[in-house]
């Protein structure tokens, strides 16, 4: 059974109404709640996405009476760099003007006189450009940067690596002394890291200085001013080639000091009389005919050992030269193939070919006999090491 309840006209329009305002009531909190989301989404993001605009800022040209005219100075004046003794002065202009500049350059001669040291110690025609430091090797070798040659540094014994003076015993012991530690040590540059070394390294082609100021040595090596004569070393290194299958030997003289390796070890002590004995200790050098008579004085000639090379065979030489107390110096190194026929000076010496790796001018033999006088070289017979 069900009930049916039939509405009068006066309840039904108050039914009707009351629904109206309950639509009404909905929508109005619809809407508020609407703008108090977008109200709070509008409180926290629309600062992060407003962009400041940046500000741009002009700059009016200056007009040409506001411009600053900048002018540079201009030097014609040459710049001359400091040369070794031999080298001729170098021109230099120098010029960062705007506009071209045209600026005459002078022709400066530069030469150097002839060190005419008289037959007194038996030789005396001067330096040709090929004794000079920027020659070919001869003397203490040359500035050039000559490829098949032994290359050479200058150490002195009397400074530390920094300049500054240190105690120096000139006595032929403590000499002796300092050679032999740098010695053990190969003669590297490793063995003089607490002296002074000489700024400019030079190419030897051969050694045949005839008695000369020991300031000579230091002047070569760029260091004429800074490194007193006495007291110094010098030291060539270079991977030799061997010109003909045989056995060779060098042979020797100097003043005050001279000492050859190869590959590492001792071949040839020749020094100067006093010094002879300390250095060379038990080491025994070779048998030689005839006298020993060098052309240095009471410098007396020393044969080395003989080596045993093959044609084209490589080997490590260590040359080393140095002056003990200052005063003169002079060197001296030869080469003897065995099996050579030489020919014998008046009192039986071998008259033996220089020790070289370049082949001899005409000009160079000619120079070397003027330094030497009397004293005899072998020129036609000469082995030539390369230098690897």
């Amino acid at each position: 059974m069900s009930i049916h309840v039939n509405l009068n006209a006066e309840a039904r329009d108050s039914l009707n109404q009351q629904l109206r305002r309950t639509k009404l009531l909905s929508l109005l909190v619809s809407l508020g709640a609407v703008a108090t989301i977008t109200l709070a989404l509008s409180w926290f993001m629309l600062p992060s996405l407003m962009k400041e605009i940046p500000v741009i800022v002009t700059y009016s040209p200056q007009t040409m009476d506001e411009k600053v005219e900048v002018t540079k100075k201009v030097s014609t004046k040459p710049a001359r760099k400091p040369a070794a003794p031999s080298s001729s002065l170098a021109r230099v202009i120098a010029s960062n003007a705007a506009m071209p500049v045209s600026v005459p350059i002078p022709e400066i001669s530069s030469e150097l006189p002839s060190l005419d040291f008289g037959s007194g110690y038996d030789f005396g025609t001067g330096w040709d450009d090929r004794g000079t430091a920027a020659g070919g090797g001869s003397m203490f070798g040359s500035t050039a940067a000559i490829t098949g040659a032994l290359k050479g540094r200058l150490y002195d014994l009397k400074q530390s690596r920094a300049g500054s003076e240190i105690s120096y015993d000139p006595s032929t012991r403590s000499y002796a002394g300092i050679a032999e530690r740098a010695e053990r040590r190969r003669f590297s540059p490793s063995a003089f890291t607490k002296y002074f070394e000489a700024p400019t390294e030079l190419s030897l082609t051969h050694l045949a200085i005839p008695f000369s100021p020991a300031s000579l040595g230091p002047e070569y090596f760029g260091a004429k001013e800074a490194i007193k004569p006495s007291g110094w070393i010098a030291t060539y290194h270079g991977r030799l080639v061997a010109p003909e299958s045989g056995r060779y030997r060098f042979r020797a003289a100097s003043d005050d000091y001279l000492l050859a390796l190869v590959n590492g070890r001792r071949n040839l002590v020749a020094c100067w009389p006093d010094l002879q004995p300390m250095v060379a200790g038990n080491f025994r050098t070779g048998r030689q005919e005839g006298s020993t008579q060098s052309p240095l004085g009471s410098a007396q000639l020393h044969a080395g050992k003989w080596i045993e090379l093959r044609a084209g065979q490589i080997f490590e030489f260590t040359l080393a030269i140095g002056e003990r107390p200052g005063g003169m110096v002079g060197f001296l190194l030869e080469v003897e193939k065995e099996g050579e026929t030489y020919r014998t000076a008046p009192d039986g010496r071998k008259i033996l070919p220089l020790f070289t790796t370049h082949p001899f001018t005409d000009a160079e033999r000619q120079e070397i006999e003027g330094r030497f006088g009397s004293y005899e070289f072998e020129w036609n017979n000469v082995p030539v090491f390369g230098i690897r």
